[in-house]
């Protein structure tokens, strides 16, 4: 039987808590054990890793099932998921919710090559047809 400890998806996802979660989206589920050897180049102890864990199980991000002695940890979201919250949530905090905001600061600073101008603009178009 799968569980999630809560669901307190509101609260903000730290880069640790990130690293955790990407190891899973490679491969679940896994035990903590597991998750803690995917992380070898982050030198942490595997109480760091199980803490990590405990904390998206209390947010919400995680589901856990016991297998005999062992728990194995999976997502509750996807990384596409993750990924348009994370942007939503960067954009609010940086630029008022404001999209264009967003784009024109970084159009300001970065160069846009030929290539990547019509790959933008055939998005705006797709976005308009829908």
């Amino acid at each position: 039987m799968k569980r999630t400890a809560s669901t307190n998806k509101n609260n903000p996802i730290s880069l640790s808590e990130a690293k955790i979660l990407a190891v899973l989206w490679q491969n679940q589920p896994l035990n903590g054990k597991q998750i803690a050897e995917e992380l070898t180049e982050e030198s942490w102890s595997y109480v760091t890793v199980k803490t990590l864990i405990n904390r998206l199980l209390k947010k919400g991000f995680l589901n856990f099932e016991k297998q005999g002695r062992h728990y194995l940890y999976s997502t509750t979201l996807t990384k596409k998921d993750y990924l348009k919250r994370e942007n939503k949530n960067f954009i609010e905090r940086m630029y008022s919710g404001s999209f264009s905001g967003l784009f024109a600061a970084f159009t300001e600073h970065e160069h846009i090559s030929e290539k990547e101008l019509k790959e933008i603009k055939k998005m705006i178009n797709e976005m308009e047809q829908d």
